[in-house]
């Protein structure tokens, strides 16, 4: 990988946050390894969509760099080291930051205002995962093209699933414990992007924050974009459907949801990676909750017979399945508006939405909740 490439890469890493009361100034003062003496220390950071670049000479064992936010922002301060770069993540407000690296930018001490406080008291819990993932990643991009790659791939995908949910924890702990600290509500918006949200995993930390942080603009964001994960089907009545079992006979949703205290209804197909994926959560939840009155009922999008059943087969997924084998025009799909799988919904007994897409650990916490 080419140094501006690395370069680039680390940059994409910052992103915009909202405005807070900690605007202005910093001023970051550094203490680094005399090796690097004459080499550039650059700084990355976002005003708005700005994208900010800094650099300064190392002299003496020391640096100096000093800029502007218009809100508070996590920043990316690293220097070059052969083909890799040695960096270190600072949320950046208003004040003096101080960083005093020994040897290694990565593992550099951090003080000074009480947000880059707070942030590395955050970071040095996630870092030491987030540092074994990134290695991976270089590995991988490093190795040539075959089947060594492919295989290394497949084994580097579940330990990003993995690092994903212990970072979720750590960040959902640290919400409840500093509920007043912007770090919170940054990093709790960071574990709900894009396919990360999820209104079952993320809503219950986002309202144990304060009034103050909730009214930033990303504050009003997050919420936002977690009450769009909600669905709008949630609180509604179910709408029932028959289709087509692998036995060739026909099943109705309502046989089912009468029949159980809650019934998961998962749109899925054979050739959907995410959705085989996301199996083998399902199954933990079936397996746990199947005497209590919990059910799945899953409808594919397959339209290769076969497939559809070697896909069950090989998942382990021991409950109701159901397909009219017309891919994406799935009637059962259509009914309830699906337009990317997987998606589900969960049904009580007497015929109401009282969640939707929920995925990994939300789907095994939700429904034992529910059934307490």
């Amino acid at each position: 990988m080419k140094r501006t490439q690395i370069w680039v890469f680390i940059a994409i890493l910052c992103g915009p946050v909202a405005s807070f009361s900690q605007s202005g100034d910093f001023t970051i003062k550094g203490k680094a390894n005399p090796r690097h003496n004459d080499k550039f220390i650059k700084l990355y950071y976002v005003n708005d969509t700005t994208k900010i670049t800094d650099s300064v000479m190392v002299k003496n064992g020391r640096f100096k760099i000093q800029g502007h936010v218009i809100s508070p922002t996590v920043g990316k301060l690293g220097i070059q080291e052969g083909q890799t770069v040695d960096f270190i993540d600072l949320f950046l407000s208003k004040g003096t930051i101080r960083v005093s690296a020994k040897d290694s930018i990565r593992y550099a001490q951090v003080s000074g205002t009480k947000m880059a406080e707070a942030h590395e008291r955050l970071a040095k819990q996630i870092r030491p995962s987030e540092t074994k993932l990134f290695d991976g990643l270089n590995t991988f991009k490093m190795m040539p093209e075959g089947e060594e790659k492919k295989a290394y791939l497949a084994k580097l995908i579940p330990e990003i699933s993995k690092q994903h949910s212990a970072k979720q924890k750590i960040v959902h702990e640290f919400v409840s414990e500093n509920p007043t600290s912007y770090v919170a509500l940054y990093y709790l918006d960071k574990t709900a992007q894009g396919r990360l949200a999820n209104y079952e995993t993320t809503y219950p930390y986002f309202e144990k924050l304060s009034t103050e942080l909730k009214e930033t603009v990303l504050g009003k964001q997050l919420e936002e974009r977690l009450l769009a994960a909600k669905g709008q089907l949630t609180g509604t009545i179910y709408k029932d459907f028959s289709s087509t079992t692998p036995q060739g006979n026909a099943l109705s949703l309502k046989e089912i949801v009468t029949k159980n205290k809650f019934t998961l209804v998962d749109f899925w197909a054979s050739w959907c990676g995410p959705c085989r994926k996301e199996n083998p959560h399902v199954v933990e939840a079936y397996n746990a909750f199947k005497d209590k009155g919990f059910t799945v009922l899953s409808v594919s999008l397959d339209d290769d017979e076969s497939r559809w059943k070697a896909a069950i087969e090989q998942d382990g997924m021991p409950w109701y399945h159901v397909s009219s084998l017309k891919g994406w025009k799935e009637p059962a799909a259509a009914l309830y508006g699906v337009r990317a799988i997987p998606q589900n919904i969960l049904i009580d007994g007497k015929g109401k939405i009282v969640a939707s897409n929920l995925r990994g650990e939300a789907l095994f916490n939700k429904i034992q909740e529910l059934l307490k």
